[in-house]
Parts: structure tokens; sequence; C-alpha cells
């Protein structure tokens, strides 16, 4: 079964090369890769450079745990290091990859979709930005109407592309 799959992406060491680099193994994993325009935040909840975001959109022949599975393993052959204990510290870091979507799928536990969508203008703006008519799957709004609904404080786009 092939699901479409919406990936946020992101960094602040080495933004652009960890965004080049997460783009690339998609391509050679999945093939066809939509990808959002790349946008510029600030660190949230610690010091550290800025952050570069972007969403990228693809057809997934994986299930959710393989999908998952290959994520963490991306991540890591590109120097993301997580802490073993469940508390989380924001923190400056290469590439990090986060299952926004995966589908239709509403799985609490899974964080999916992924809360960030509604919460945080890095993951809504580009996704918003991508994939206007897509409808989340609890709220029942488009992206575009969610982003339209916001109070978000709007990015700046990056003038990089891929």
């Amino acid at each position: 079964m092939i699901t479409q799959v919406y990936l946020g992406l992101g960094a602040n060491i080495e933004p652009q090369a960890s965004l080049q680099a997460g783009v690339a193994e998609l391509r050679a994993q999945f093939g066809q890769v939509h990808l959002s325009p790349v946008y510029i935040a600030p660190a949230m909840g610690m010091e550290g450079p800025d952050f570069l975001n972007m969403v990228a959109s693809f057809a997934c022949p994986l299930s959710h745990l393989e999908l998952m599975t290959w994520i963490r393993t991306i991540e890591t052959q590109h120097g993301r290091q997580r802490s073993a204990d469940s508390s989380y510290k924001p923190s400056s870091h290469g590439l990090d990859m986060d299952l926004l979507l995966f589908g239709s799928m509403v799985d609490e536990q899974a964080k999916v979709p992924r809360p960030d969508i509604i919460t945080c203008a890095y993951v809504l703006q580009p996704l918003a930005v991508l994939a206007p008519h897509l409808v989340h799957p609890i709220t029942g709004q488009s992206m575009s109407e969610i982003s339209a609904n916001s109070r978000l404080e709007q990015l700046t786009p990056a003038k990089l592309h891929f």
C-alpha cells in the first residue's frame, strides 16, 4: 500500500548541508519528492542559531513503523543524537526529520498527525504553502484555512532551492 507522507525537515547546525542531505536521502529512497520553500525560524526554548525548516511530501510504500525506523537511521547517519531519556530539552542539531502526516492516520500515542502542525509556524507555514488544500485529519480544515486563522508569527523565506 502507498501512503502520502509529509515530513518536516529542520536543522541549525550546518543547516543548508543538512537539508540538502535529507532531501537527497528522501529522493534516493522514495523517488519523486515535493518540497516546500525553506524558511528561517528562530531557535525556540534555547540559545542557538536560527533553524532552516521545510516540508517534504512523497508517496511512501513503507508502513508507519518502517518509515519511523528509516527516519531515525537517516538522522543518525547524518549526526543527529537523541537523548535516551524521555525528557525533552531543545538543542541545536543537524538533520531532524519529523513525521507530520501519514495519510489520514490518527494515532495520538505516535503523535500522528504531529501537534506542531497547529502550534508551530515553522511546520504550518511550509506545509500550508506545499499543500494548501490538504485536510487535517482531526480538525477537518485545510492547511490554508488553519494558516489563515493562525496567530502564529510569519517566517522569513530563505533563498534556497533544492
